[in-house]
């Protein structure tokens, strides 16, 4: 997903593209997702979709599909839209600010393709900000506070070889960000894609997370080299109401309706707006929270119970 990404995307793009040619069959796809909303911020649209648009061109690089998405401003919308354009078995999703440590990716597909079914879920490279040491890397721990209706998640150093006797193969952990997620097409159906209300703030990885939870699915880190951000600002004005919003929507759909509310209790603000927010989420999402109820496994309570003891 690009918006203001000039010209870190180049440099994704690349990596990505070194890292699969002439040993994968691939194709990557770039989702240009300058709309109307980040117009009215008053932002200055940089060349980030026109180099990819340009570059995609013609039968030069035809790994390469550029597209645009302007209903509104998403990641996660953005992504499913790259979903529906796309036509390969396995899905690997990177922001526009990501370098790609060699062999890395090549490495997690190949592992994923051979044993995707036996894993039952999605797997992870682990994250670095640049700037870090080596042996600093990232991955996430749970965070609960069940009272408050909160799952939610943080930052955790990661150690290639945790857990002990691991050998290199990938470990389960409870949640795991969603840049350098791999998933199959038919676990993404499963999921249902990410739900048609989410902006731009949050939320999206709660949902895929937590609702990967109560399908009885799992989340494994991949034990080799980072995934590297390198973010420069990009202009988001931050929205308080709206990334209360996404996690609303993320937690009716993974928890339901009195998991979603106990949620919205404990967020500070006007209780009309709040309420407001509740009601407009639970009546426009109810249809993926049907869908998720027809296909769970356990509740989000039953699994949080088990790495509370893990």
């Amino acid at each position: 997903m690009n918006v203001n990404e000039y010209p870190q995307i180049l440099f994704t793009v690349q990596s990505i593209f070194c890292e699969l040619r002439d040993e994968v069959d691939f194709e990557i796809i770039c989702i240009d997702n300058w709309c109307a909303e980040v117009e009215s911020q008053q932002r200055k649209e940089d060349k980030g979709g026109a180099k990819i648009s340009g570059l995609a061109e013609g039968n030069h690089r035809p790994w390469l599909k550029y597209l645009k998405y302007d209903k509104k401003l998403s990641h996660w919308q953005a992504k499913n839209f790259g979903v529906e354009n796309s036509t390969g078995e396995f899905l690997w999703f990177c922001d526009a600010h990501c370098i790609v440590s060699p062999g890395s990716l090549k490495s997690m597909f190949r592992y994923y393709k051979e044993h995707h079914e036996e894993m039952n879920g999605s797997i992870h490279l682990p994250l670095s900000y640049m700037g870090e040491r080596p042996g600093l890397e990232l991955i996430y721990k749970l965070v609960l506070e069940e009272e408050h209706g909160v799952y939610h998640y943080s930052f955790t150093g990661y150690n290639k070889n945790v857990p002990p006797g691991n050998n290199g193969t990938p470990f389960r952990m409870p949640c795991m960000s969603t840049c350098g997620m791999m998933i199959t097409r038919k676990l993404y159906d499963l999921l249902g894609g990410w739900p048609k209300e989410l902006g731009i703030y949050g939320g999206g990885e709660h949902f895929i997370n937590f609702t990967l939870a109560v399908l009885g699915k799992t989340v494994n880190i991949f034990p080799t080299l980072p995934l590297f951000h390198y973010a420069e600002s990009r202009g988001y004005h931050w929205n308080y109401n709206d990334y209360h919003r996404n996690r609303c929507i993320a937690t009716f759909i993974f928890g339901g309706d009195e998991l979603a509310r106990l949620y919205m209790k404990f967020v500070k603000g006007r209780p009309l707006v709040l309420d407001g927010i509740y009601f407009d989420v639970i009546r426009k999402e109810r249809e993926h929270r049907d869908l998720i109820v027809s296909r769970q496994v356990m509740t989000i309570q039953e699994w949080a119970e088990q790495w509370k003891h893990s």
